[in-house]
């Protein structure tokens, strides 16, 4: 990263789910930090967990969730992190209030074929979302809003050097 300490930035981390956000976002983190960069990782599972009252998947839940989510990487990054965020984010207009609130934004697009990400499905999402009649899944029952112009493309989560070479023109 080329600018001072204390310009932070976000990088959104968005597909479908099982895709690999969460485990390049960890790979990049992990190499941040060897670096000394300091780095914080807001994965959406891990902070739908951490927050009370907890929100559900509907509409106005997702919303909420998102917005919330945006406006953490937000205050992370301007205190001058890097803040990798594993994130479906299924709308765009999720990640484009993502995008006005934070300092700096970069959008990633994990894109990988639906039937690569269900194959890679070890915690049963798509076999549930399948038998679910009402499955609000993205990429099942719910549609998924790939970016028009993410800043970077990458196919997995053995990207890692694409992403870091991404921060480094930063």
């Amino acid at each position: 990263m080329s600018g001072t300490a204390s310009s932070g930035v976000v990088l959104w981390l968005t597909g479908l789910p099982s895709s690999g956000k969460s485990t390049l976002a960890r790979r990049a983190a992990d190499a941040l930090r060897a670096r000394g960069i300091p780095t914080l990782v807001l994965d959406g599972d891990d902070v739908r967990e951490t927050l009370r009252p907890r929100l559900g998947y509907d509409d106005d839940a997702r919303d909420a969730f998102y917005e919330t989510l945006a406006r953490l990487a937000a205050l992370a990054a301007s205190q001058g992190l890097v803040v990798l965020v594993p994130a479906t984010a299924h709308r765009r207009a999720f990640r484009d209030r993502a995008r006005a609130l934070a300092p700096r934004f970069v959008e990633v697009h994990v894109d990988v074929p639906p039937e690569i990400a269900e194959a890679r499905d070890d915690k049963g999402f798509y076999a549930r979302a399948r038998a679910s009649r009402s499955s609000t899944m993205p990429g099942v029952g719910v549609s998924y809003e790939p970016p028009l112009a993410p800043e970077l493309v990458v196919h997995g989560s053995d990207e890692v050097d694409a992403l870091l070479a991404a921060i480094d023109r930063l």
